[in-house]
């Protein structure tokens, strides 16, 4: 892997680790999953975007809010997300 994925890119592999695990993790969680998942290097994964956040942390969070505006996941607090009946329909259709 010579880049990381854009917000767009990150989408599918989000939701399918989120559904892996449950269908509920919190934001760190679904990082680790979604770059084991993706064999992200830890050299990519630790690229840092500005202060303490990393490059990867913050396309995730692009990637979230996306999958929320779609109806895919669901916000619950605390850093948590769910997916929802609509993400799984829509993991189901790829």
């Amino acid at each position: 892997m010579t880049s990381l994925p854009s917000p767009s890119e990150l989408l599918v592999p989000m939701i399918i680790a989120i559904n892996a695990n449950g269908g509920q993790l919190n934001h760190k969680e679904i990082e680790i999953h979604v770059a084991h998942l993706l064999q992200i290097p830890d050299s990519m994964r630790n690229l840092i975007r500005t202060g303490a956040r990393t490059e990867l942390n913050y396309r995730l969070s692009w990637s979230r809010t996306k999958a929320k505006n779609l109806g895919y996941l669901e916000k619950l607090g605390n850093g948590n997300w769910s997916l929802t009946e609509s993400g799984k329909n829509y993991l189901a259709q790829i």
